[in-house]
């Protein structure tokens, strides 16, 4: 195989404009893509120069079953200061929790989706 990362990940919202002015608003994320296609709205949003996205779905995909909330994580290099700026931004998060594979923390956008914040450790992080 010649893959070389992983594009984007699907999350199911109930509503795409919503979903993503939170992601922009409230976690700092940009605008990949937003533009009509052929099944409705394809918006893309990231952390600002990622290589992976998220792509926000409210309507049904041919051949892809979105079965409501899922998890995935955001890596970090400063916890203490994301989990003030959420706060600040209204968002409930916990106080990180020390793990082997670094502090974290996790808290849910507005569709239940689950986001963890990670800043790992050397025994946690993903060799770069």
């Amino acid at each position: 195989m010649t893959v070389s990362r992983i594009q984007f990940v699907t999350v199911p919202v109930a509503d795409q404009a919503k979903a993503r002015d939170f992601y922009i608003e409230k976690l700092g994320f940009e605008v990949v893509v937003d533009r009509n296609g052929p099944a409705g709205r394809f918006v893309m949003v990231a952390p600002k120069g990622a290589q992976t996205g998220l792509v926000l779905v409210d309507y049904p995909i041919s051949g892809v079953t979105l079965t409501g909330p899922l998890h995935f994580q955001l890596d970090t290099t400063d916890l203490d200061a994301d989990v003030v700026t959420l706060r600040a931004n209204g968002i409930e998060v916990p106080e990180p929790q020390a793990m082997p594979w670094g502090r974290a923390t996790s808290f849910h956008d507005l569709d239940g989706n689950g986001v963890g914040l990670l800043e790992p450790s050397a025994f946690g992080n993903r060799p770069r």
